[in-house]
C-alpha cells in the first residue's frame, strides 16, 4: 500500500457505498494533506463521512456472521491520516450501524458529529449493543447553518430533504478545493415539522463547489421525485373515499415522516388515531415525541390519539379510528371486518403477511403498486439531480449510494445534460485526488467488507473481498442492469427528441 498522501492535495476514498450491486454500508473517507513552500509535511486532516453496515451480508459467504461493515481500521490506527471525526449524515442503519460494531471488536472510534435525532438514535443503538458509557466517543451534536473547524478543515453543515429528522449534507473546504457531500436527498421542499434541502445556501456557495459526491440512488426514475405534499393528499384522498370507519395504515419503522404524513391525513378527515405496533416501532414512535413531535398537542380537541392496545379505549373512539403504526397483523383488539374496515399499505415488501391478513379477512386494500406516491421516497430522480446540477453548473458531480453500473450507464444521458461526471466510476476503495483543476484516480485497492462475527459479546472482524452479491436482491427490487441500460437510453432519445 503506497503512501498517497505523501503528495500535497485533497483526497477523496468511497469505502462503502460504491458497490458493485448493492447500495448500503456508506462511509467516505476525506484527507486533506499540506505541505509548506519547503515541502515539508505542515498538516494532515482525515475525517469519515459516515460508517453504517451492509445490509447484504450473508451473500458475503462468512458462516455465522451478524453484520457486514466497511473497512476503516487504516483510519483508526497511529497512522498519519487517522481520522479526527465521524461526520453522520443521518440515522438511517446503512449511514450508522457500523458505529456498535467497530466498538463492539475493541476499537475506539474518534468524536461523532450528528444530529438531534440521530443521537438518540444511536443512544438507542448503544443500549441495544449494551454498549458501557466510558467507550462510547463523544458526540457533538450540530444543526443547520454550523461551521465545524476540524483540523485544516471548514465544514458547513446544510439540510437534506429525506425521510427522518436532522438529516445533512456538508460542504467541505479545503485549502485546495471545496466538495459538497449531498447525504440522502431530493429537492423536495414540502416537509412536514423538518427543514428541506439548503437550495438557498447552496446557491450562495456555488461558485466555490467544484466536487459534488451526490446521491445517485434514484436517478434511474425520470421527473422529480415523490413529493411529501403529494404522499398526504394520496392519503387524504384514499381514506375519504373508502368510506369505511377502520383505516389501517401501516408504516416503514424508520421512516418518521411517513408516521407524521399518516397523522396529518386523519387528522385532516377527523379520524382518531390509534399508534400500534411491536417493541421495535414504538421505540420509534418515542424518538419522534421525544424530538418534540406531541401529537396528542397537535390533535386538541379534534381528534383523540391512544397509544395502547386497551380494547376499552379503543371502543370509546366509536369505530372511527386510523391505525399507524409497523404490524403484520389485522388484530382482534379492532374487530376487524369487510364491512367497516380499509388497508392502505405505505412500503413495497414490508407488510407482505399483512397483505396475506386483509385477504383472509376479506378487507379490501391498496399499495404501493396502485399508487405509488403511497411510499414516498428520500432521494432524489433524474429531474432532482438535473436541478441541483443547475445550481452547481460548474460542479463535478461524484455519484455515490447506488451501483457502480448505474453510474456507467449514466454517463451518456450526463453528457447531453451538461451534467458533468468524474471518471474513471469511483469504485469502492479507490482514493481521488481532488483539485480546482481536475480529479486524478491515485490509487486502485482491493474493495473489502469486515464480516463481523460475535462470540461472548466480543465481536471480530473478517476481511471479505467485495463482490457481486449473487441473489442480487436489490437488483430485484429496484433496477436491472439491463433495464436500467433501457431506462438512459430511452430518457435520451426523449430529450433528444424534444430539443431537436
Amino acid at each position: 500500500m503506497s503512501e498517497y498522501w505523501q503528495k500535497d492535495g485533497f483526497y477523496w476514498q468511497p469505502l462503502g457505498g460504491n458497490n458493485i450491486d448493492q447500495i448500503s454500508g456508506h462511509s467516505y473517507q476525506y484527507t486533506d494533506v499540506i505541505y509548506d513552500v519547503s515541502n515539508h509535511l505542515k498538516q494532515v486532516t482525515s475525517i469519515i463521512v459516515d460508517l453504517g453496515k451492509f445490509d447484504n451480508y450473508q451473500a458475503l459467504g462468512v458462516a455465522g456472521a451478524s453484520a457486514a461493515v466497511p473497512d476503516i481500521r487504516f483510519l483508526l490506527s497511529s497512522s498519519l491520516i487517522s481520522a479526527q471525526a465521524i461526520l453522520l449524515t443521518h440515522s438511517h442503519p446503512d449511514h450508522m450501524n457500523g458505529i456498535p460494531h467497530y466498538l463492539k471488536a475493541g476499537y475506539s472510534l474518534p468524536p461523532i458529529y450528528g444530529g438531534k435525532y440521530t443521537k438518540m438514535i444511536l443512544d438507542d443503538l448503544y443500549i441495544q449493543f449494551n454498549i458501557a458509557a466510558e467507550i462510547r466517543p463523544d458526540f457533538i451534536e450540530i444543526k443547520e447553518g454550523d461551521i465545524l473547524n476540524i483540523g485544516s478543515l471548514e465544514i458547513e453543515v446544510v439540510s437534506a430533504s429525506h425521510t427522518c429528522f436532522d438529516s445533512f449534507g456538508f460542504i467541505i473546504k479545503s485549502h485546495s478545493t471545496t466538495v459538497y457531500h449531498t447525504g440522502d436527498m431530493k429537492m423536495d421542499l414540502s416537509t412536514y415539522f423538518r427543514k428541506p434541502t439548503s437550495v438557498k445556501r447552496l446557491k450562495e456557495r456555488s461558485a466555490e463547489i467544484d466536487y459534488c459526491v451526490a446521491d445517485f440512488y434514484g436517478v434511474h426514475e425520470d421527473g422529480y421525485a415523490v413529493k411529501e405534499v403529494d404522499t398526504f393528499k394520496q392519503l387524504v384522498k384514499l381514506i375519504k373515499h373508502s368510506k369505511k370507519n377502520k383505516i389501517f395504515l401501516p408504516v416503514y419503522p424508520t421512516h418518521p415522516e411517513m408516521y407524521i404524513i399518516a397523522f396529518l391525513a386523519a387528522l385532516k378527515l377527523k379520524k382518531n388515531v390509534i399508534f400500534f405496533g411491536n417493541p421495535d416501532f414504538y421505540s420509534y414512535l418515542k424518538r419522534i415525541i421525544d424530538y418534540g413531535i406531541n401529537f396528542s398537542d397537535f390533535a386538541k380537541e379534534r381528534i383523540k390519539v391512544i397509544y395502547t392496545h386497551n380494547r376499552d379505549e379503543i371502543k370509546s373512539l366509536n369505530n372511527n379510528y386510523v391505525v399507524i403504526g409497523t404490524y403484520n397483523h389485522v388484530s382482534l383488539n379492532f374487530d376487524a371486518s369487510s364491512k367497516d374496515s380499509f388497508g392502505i399499505i405505505t412500503a413495497k415488501s414490508f407488510f407482505n403477511p399483512l397483505k396475506g391478513q386483509f385477504n383472509a379477512h376479506n378487507i379490501k386494500f391498496v399499495s404501493v403498486d396502485d399508487y405509488p406516491v403511497l411510499q414516498g421516497f428520500g432521494h432524489g430522480f433524474l429531474k432532482d439531480i438535473e436541478e441541483l446540477s443547475q445550481i452547481l453548473p460548474q460542479t463535478t458531480f461524484i455519484p455515490t449510494h447506488c451501483p457502480v453500473y448505474i453510474i456507467d450507464y449514466f454517463r451518456e444521458l450526463a453528457n447531453f445534460l451538461n451534467i458533468k461526471l468524474i471518471a474513471p466510476t469511483p469504485n469502492n476503495n479507490e482514493v481521488f485526488l481532488l483539485s480546482k483543476e481536475q480529479s486524478i484516480l491515485v490509487e486502485k485497492r482491493i474493495s473489502l467488507w469486515l464480516s463481523v462475527l460475535y462470540q461472548s459479546g466480543v465481536a471480530s472482524l473478517v476481511e471479505v473481498e467485495q463482490k457481486p452479491t449473487s441473489g442480487e436482491g436489490f437488483l430485484k427490487r429496484t433496477i436491472s442492469k439491463r433495464r436500467c441500460m433501457s431506462k438512459f437510453q430511452a430518457y435520451l432519445y426523449q430529450r433528444k427528441k424534444k430539443f431537436s
